[in-house]
């Protein structure tokens, strides 16, 4: 009986030369820094576990990394951003990883098999508060808000919930751009 291939594909289980050459005759595809089946679908589950050692346990993807996993961003980032609950006290120094201590609350982070993100309305949140707003972030979250049905008065509620969270006036300032009304 012939040894099963894991659902994602590393240097670890075959040469890099042989991915990319399957790659180059369309039998896998990247995902992040591994190489999936194109049989297989391209999910936040996979999206996730390609991530998985990366970002291990603690730590949960958010911002651009979370929007990547849910499907709202097609390349996978170079640089993850990811966050820790403000009592964690985590600290991390690997170079493609920036981890930043917030408010965050359980209901608002999504385990993905080995994986925690920010579920869909924590990350419209991020990306909205975030000091580095573009045309790029906007279209993130305009997808996220539409693919995963996030329903902007859960955004607001969680700007209400969270009322010291740094960037909270500037996020609802730019979701009332986006969604103006706002349904009520």
């Amino acid at each position: 009986m012939s040894p099963t291939l894991p659902r994602l594909l590393t240097p670890r289980d075959l040469p890099d030369v042989e991915l990319q050459a399957a790659g180059l005759d369309g039998d896998v595809c990247r995902v992040a820094d591994s190489w999936a089946s194109v049989a297989d679908p391209d999910d936040a589950w996979l999206r996730a576990a390609a991530l998985a050692d990366s970002l291990g346990p603690v730590v949960v993807a958010a911002r651009g990394t979370a929007a990547w996993i849910w499907g709202a961003r097609a390349a996978a980032p170079r640089h993850l951003e990811a966050v820790v609950p403000s009592w964690a006290r985590h600290h991390d120094d690997r170079p493609r990883i920036t981890v930043g201590e917030v408010l965050i609350d359980d209901d608002e982070i999504t385990q993905l098999g080995r994986v925690r993100v920010t579920s869909p309305t924590r990350t419209v949140l991020d990306l909205l508060r975030a000091d580095d707003w573009s045309s790029d972030a906007e279209r993130l979250v305009r997808t996220l808000l539409t693919d995963h049905g996030v329903d902007p008065r859960r955004v607001t509620g969680l700007v209400r919930r969270h009322g010291r969270l740094p960037g909270r006036r500037r996020a609802a300032a730019r979701l009332r751009t986006l969604v103006d009304p706002l349904p009520v």
